[in-house]
């Protein structure tokens, strides 16, 4: 597709109220056939978005419990970041646009079968780790609950 009606389709989605996604796709030159797709998104898809949600329920910049309100690539997209629950975070608006400025710097830490877990350096040299907090834990069985499973396993 030329350039031009490309940039035209994207203004027209823009001023829509419609969520946007812009991806590859490449043709054969020849035969105009479609033969492959970009695969990587710059927004994070719904269930992903609901994921991080679930996992983070408020920003994850230090000390700062306000809603989350952006889904953020932890390395940013610019950088190779993935779009991935690994790569990802959730953000107030206010703590998203600072970690962008001048002397930020934000990358996840691997942690396999662990918590959550991502380095945020500050502008002054500092680093600060952000982990998911953790899991509710399952309430505790009164008493009563205890004897009836007892009595339900014995018969």
């Amino acid at each position: 597709m030329p350039a031009g009606i490309a940039r035209q389709l994207v203004a027209a989605a823009l001023d829509g109220d419609t969520a946007v996604t812009l991806r590859n796709v490449y043709s054969c030159p020849l035969s105009g056939a479609l033969t492959a797709m970009g695969s990587q998104s710059r927004t994070f898809p719904k269930g992903l978005r609901k994921l991080i949600d679930l996992r983070d329920r408020t920003c994850r910049t230090p000390w700062c419990d306000a809603p989350i309100r952006h889904h953020d690539h932890i390395l940013s997209r610019r950088n190779k970041g993935a779009t991935t629950a690994h790569n990802g975070a959730g953000l107030c608006a206010a703590c998203n646009y600072a970690k962008e400025g001048d002397g930020w710097t934000a990358r996840p830490v691997r942690r396999h079968g662990r918590t959550h877990l991502f380095d945020l350096g500050t502008p002054t040299g500092h680093h600060y780790r952000s982990a998911a907090p953790r899991l509710p834990s399952a309430a505790r069985r009164s008493e009563i609950e205890a004897i009836l499973i007892a009595h339900l396993r014995a018969s």
